[in-house]
């Protein structure tokens, strides 16, 4: 399997859906839609720990600190680059 297929929004999305309590429809979270705040889907604290065990035991990257989980929970599609870009085989 190839990282681009590995790490796919719809992935993402079916992760979200099963560690998370989602108060909104999974297929309705697009590519940019924030994960947090009131302009986003609403998830809390709790919800980004969920992620990250998930993100963690999935792909095998760790996510250290609050600051590099809110880069890299910003949206779907920022979650995928930012693990994309530690899948990939360093150059």
């Amino acid at each position: 399997m190839s990282t681009a297929e590995a790490v796919s929004i719809e992935t993402l999305r079916t992760l979200l859906a099963e560690n998370v309590m989602l108060k909104t429809d999974p297929a309705a979270i697009g590519e940019d839609t924030p994960l947090f705040g009131s302009e986003g889907i609403g998830l809390d604290s709790l919800d980004a720990l969920q992620i990250i065990i998930a993100v963690e035991k999935r792909y095998g990257i760790t996510i250290g600190d609050a600051t590099t989980a809110r880069d890299a929970l910003q949206s779907l599609g920022v979650l995928r680059d930012w693990i994309t870009r530690r899948l990939a085989p360093a150059a």
